[in-house]
């Protein structure tokens, strides 16, 4: 309480009020908070209390990662001047520091670490340490530790933490590949900060799939996926469905689409404000609308179950993902979970097969779409036709020009004495004359 006099914190701040009590219970967590002092206080504070409260030799027992040395060096004074009451100690191995002075700081123990993933793993591969006795891990705002493609070196520094340990993760927005590592991360975490109605069931992994869940895939043809997609919604016309697209504009289409064939239909985005989102959400789970389309949001976020339909126009990117939308479904015989395979997806449902464990099956195509199919086939073969006629009558054209062109000229007999026919009356006009001037010559 002294340490936190010294910096003028006397009050907790609302974002504190809302946090504190979850981390000091143990939580592991994801928590979304803007950058700044109060955030640094709001895991410093836990962090703190558990040093303080143990025992023993003094040990690295906190280990915070942060994208760079400014905020390292931020939270290290904060800890310095928080923790001096209760000669705690921290350490900044940062891009700053040198070689000798990160080792010496490692090689120290403090019982508070904070570091930059680079910086921190070369030393600890230098050094080959491996942290033994840490218990409370800050991934700080990793949203920019993913946008500086330092992940794949947080993960490296996490496997040489051999002990349980309780975890927090920090970020500013929330994208999949954030949740994705949050769920792999986090013991049965929590999410703080996320009051929208899709943030409380972000961390919830995948279950597997149901044996008896009937699910399968169709290969669309080229330039026919919103047709297949009618033809087999029509096939089962009254059960609710949900389907997901991989983007707004998918949506969009589609929901016009269904509203031309009278289907009553509401899409979800992530652009969507709570208000429209709920009232979107509401229309679908009360009955009011049949389809509801979906795009840029899991599955895992859905807070809806019992569906008998669910249909992937675009196939998910990722096994879990695809498992988050088989959960959603009533686990009985008569309900089904599809995929639309275009030829651009097909690596992706490869993938998945390999990957789910129980393998989607390949559908037929429906009747409406072999008919059509049947159609264009007929069309395109009449259009190849009528052009292969085209294109012989114009080679026999050239032919008759190139054999016209290619003729003896005719000689002309024009000026042959009665070598023309119809030349006679000239040469019998030629001979009087002659005559004429003989008589007179």
């Amino acid at each position: 309480m002294n340490g936190l006099s010294d910096v003028n914190y006397t009050e907790p701040t609302e974002l504190q009020k809302q946090l504190l009590p979850k981390i000091l219970n143990g939580h592991d967590a994801l928590v979304k908070a803007a950058p700044g002092k109060d955030k640094n206080i709001s895991f410093i504070i836990p962090a703190l209390a558990k040093i303080a409260a143990k025992d023993g030799p003094k040990k690295t027992t906190t280990l915070i990662l942060t994208p760079n040395s400014e905020e390292s060096r931020q939270i290290e004074k904060l800890v310095s001047d928080i923790g001096s009451h209760s000669q705690i100690e921290g350490a900044s191995i940062d891009l700053d520091g040198t070689e000798e002075e990160q080792q010496e700081a490692l090689n120290r123990s403090p019982q508070v670490i904070i570091g930059n993933p680079g910086p921190l793993l070369d030393t600890m591969q230098t050094l080959r340490y491996i942290f033994r006795q840490v218990d409370y891990v800050v991934i700080d705002d990793i949203n920019k530790l993913v946008s500086l493609n330092l992940m794949s070196k947080v993960k490296d520094i996490l496997k040489r933490v051999l002990n349980d340990h309780q975890t927090l993760i920090y970020t500013d927005e929330l994208t999949d590949e954030i949740k994705e590592f949050a769920v792999d991360a986090l013991n049965d975490g929590i999410t703080i900060g996320f009051d929208d109605p899709r943030g409380q069931k972000l961390l919830k992994k995948p279950s597997a799939i149901p044996q008896d869940l009937s699910h399968g895939y169709i290969y669309v043809p080229s330039r026919m996926k919103i047709t297949t997609l009618m033809a087999y919604i029509e096939e089962s016309p009254n059960d609710r469905c949900l389907i997901f697209t991989a983007s707004k504009r998918g949506t969009d289409r589609l929901y016009k689409s269904l509203r031309k064939r009278n289907f009553k239909a509401t899409s979800l985005h992530e652009k969507l404000s709570d208000e429209k989102y709920a009232q979107r959400f509401s229309n679908f789970t009360n009955g009011d609308v049949q389809f509801l389309l979906v795009a840029d949001i899991s599955a895992a976020e859905l807070d809806v179950r019992n569906i008998k339909q669910v249909i992937n126009y675009d196939v998910p990117n990722n096994a879990d993902e695809y498992r988050y939308r088989a959960a959603l479904i009533d686990p009985t015989k008569t309900t089904t979970l599809v995929s639309l395979v275009s030829k651009q997806d097909r690596g992706d449902i490869n993938k998945l097969e390999g990957e789910l464990g129980q393998a989607p099956k390949e559908l037929a195509l429906p009747d409406k779409v072999k008919q059509k199919l049947k159609e264009r086939k007929k069309k395109k073969q009449k259009k190849q036709t009528k052009k292969k006629r085209g294109r012989n009558k114009t080679q026999d054209h050239s032919r008759k020009k190139k054999n016209k062109d290619m003729e003896l000229p005719r000689p002309s007999y024009d000026k042959l004495s009665g070598g023309k026919k119809g030349s006679h009356k000239e040469d019998k006009k030629t001979g009087v004359i002659g005559m004429l001037k003989k008589l007179f010559s």
